[in-house]
């Protein structure tokens, strides 16, 4: 019994001595390569509200202002009467056009029937010549007379039009600069009118920045009224002068719906301003590749092993800077070239072998 115990024991011992360890798996790793970045140091700018368009409408024609049907303050649509003017001289004018262009209208009839039958007596060579050029002429100048007449028709109706002033878009009334039974001419300011659905900002930088801002550079703007709500916008327009002054003029487009925004609200405008040397660029990398213990801030950098498409994940201590839009700033303990490991650092240690995979695969 002894001896089948002993032999049992020799071929446990010589499996298991024989047993192979499992070979580690290769972790497959994302990776960004290490270089210098412009670095976006935001700055903020007093800023207020302005409509994007704004207008003092006026009549076209002068008169007596019969009526003006709206308030400061009210929110019209585009084509809405604002005022109108005593139309009685004008409806006069244009009723006296349309019996014109009637009258031209009779003649041109009876003209072009006239040459019509000369014409065809003067191909059977039963009128004369002179005959024919006669009634030509007749019929051509009441064709004339015809078109005159539908001129001054359309004329007299737009003179008529014109006693109704309208809102050129959707907008707001923000002054009222006449009354009603005034007499008024052709220019003269009725009303101040702003759009609603298109607001812009107005700001300014100075001259030690304006350098690093440029049109379409994206931004954004707060309001201290809306303390809620944050609004993404466009620069549109910069000045290149300064009217004696240090700063210039910026305008910033506001995209996405207005809510409750006016036109007149102060607030503040953000802006990235670019790095624009390379003393002001800086090592950047991905917040999720720093990872952070007793020891400190460390990121894993793939080094080439021995086969071309594996690597090995080291650990490489850093001084991370301050943090930006992009990732953290490092100013210890990278090169530019490096491979730094962006994700799946807590399966990660000093030595494990990786293979790196592009963002897309």
């Amino acid at each position: 019994m002894k001896f089948y115990l002993i032999i049992l024991s020799v071929l446990l011992l010589a499996a298991c001595g024989g047993k192979e360890e499992p070979e580690e798996q290769i972790r497959p790793v994302f990776y960004q390569k290490v270089e210098k970045q412009s670095v976006s140091e935001i700055r903020s700018f007093a800023g207020i509200s302005q409509p994007n368009n704004e207008a003092k409408l006026s009549f076209r024609v002068g008169g007596n202002i019969e009526q003006i049907t709206v308030e400061l303050g009210d929110s019209l649509k585009r084509g809405q009467v604002i005022a109108r003017l005593d139309n009685t001289d004008y409806r006069i004018n244009y009723n006296k056009a349309v019996m014109s262009q009637k009258n031209a209208q009779v003649q041109l009839i009876a003209a072009k029937s006239s040459y019509q039958r000369v014409e065809s007596l003067y191909a059977n060579n039963s009128a004369s010549l002179s005959d024919f050029e006669k009634s030509k002429a007749q019929y051509e100048s009441a064709l004339a007379m015809a078109s005159s007449a539908n001129a001054q028709v359309e004329a007299a109706k737009n003179q008529l039009d014109y006693t109704l002033l309208r809102a050129p878009y959707d907008g707001t009334i923000t002054a009222i600069m006449a009354d009603e039974n005034e007499m008024v001419g052709a220019g003269q300011p009725i009303a101040a009118f702003s759009s609603t659905s298109n607001i812009e900002v107005r700001s300014a930088v100075p001259e030690n920045v304006v350098g690093r801002v440029s049109r379409g550079q994206k931004v954004t703007v707060s309001f201290g009224s809306l303390p809620d709500q944050l609004y993404n916008g466009t620069i549109s327009e910069m000045s290149t002068g300064t009217d004696n002054t240090s700063t210039y003029a910026v305008i910033v487009k506001l995209t996405g719906q207005m809510g409750n925004l006016l036109p007149g609200m102060t607030g503040t405008v953000n802006i990235p301003l670019m790095a624009t040397n390379e003393s002001l660029k800086a090592v950047i990398v991905p917040t999720d590749a720093v990872n952070h213990d007793a020891d400190g801030d460390f990121v894993y950098v793939a080094l080439q092993s021995e086969k071309p498409d594996i690597y090995v994940a080291t650990r490489r201590e850093v001084t991370t800077g301050e943090l930006t839009p992009l990732g953290y700033s490092v100013t210890e303990g990278l090169s530019e070239g490096d491979i730094v490991i962006t994700a799946g650092l807590s399966s990660l240690y000093d030595g494990r072998r990786v293979k790196l995979l592009n963002i897309n695969e």
